[in-house]
């Protein structure tokens, strides 16, 4: 059984948070930036390097997204830097939680990119994020009032990382024992 049914979620919604299949939507020749949510890392502390989810999140975006602005995670900003992305199009990053010593989640992430966007003039993201964690990533966009786009290129492409410095983010077990509990306090928080 899935247990993010225990929580009240749609069926639809759960079986893509459980699966890694998310709701492709939008035509990407409309999008005027992406926006890109970090999974895991290594390290700990001013030590920190993208590890292997970041990096490919960051080869998805040279691959598909090169012309666009970016508005990364600082993981996926170093790992777009470290493998060349190209620098004509500007990347902004999302280096912390705007309260000093709070945990920058994805509700953070998503809400200082809504401000970037609305200080740059965009309007319609493309939204990159490891496909097990996009399902989130589109309700919490979807609650501060994104139009997003979603692309099948992350499916296949973004791996997880057995050497993460977040455990919840080595494996499909490990996030399968993570993620209805992060739903669940999303949902409680009204972010979803």
């Amino acid at each position: 059984m899935n247990p993010l049914r225990l929580f009240n979620y749609p069926t639809k919604q759960a079986a893509q948070a459980w699966t890694g299949h998310y709701q492709k939507r939008g035509d990407r020749d409309t999008a005027d930036c992406v926006i890109g949510f970090s999974f895991g890392y290594r390290g700990k502390r001013r030590k920190v390097s993208p590890g292997l989810s970041n990096q490919d999140l960051a080869n998805v975006a040279i691959k598909h997204y090169g012309p666009l602005p970016k508005i990364f995670q600082f993981e996926i900003a170093d790992a777009y830097a470290e493998s060349g992305g190209p620098a004509k199009a500007p990347v902004l990053r999302i280096e912390k939680h705007r309260r000093a010593g709070q945990y920058l989640d994805t509700w953070e992430v998503a809400d200082q990119a809504r401000e970037l966007m609305r200080q740059y003039g965009y309007h319609r993201p493309i939204l990159l994020a490891h496909p097990f964690h996009m399902p989130r990533v589109q309700l919490v966009c979807s609650r501060l009032g994104m139009n997003w786009i979603a692309t099948g290129d992350c499916r296949g492409a973004v791996e997880f990382d057995p050497q993460s410095s977040q455990k919840w983010t080595r494996s499909v077990d490990a996030w399968r024992g993570y993620e209805p509990l992060a739903m669940a306090f999303y949902r409680m928080k009204g972010w979803v």
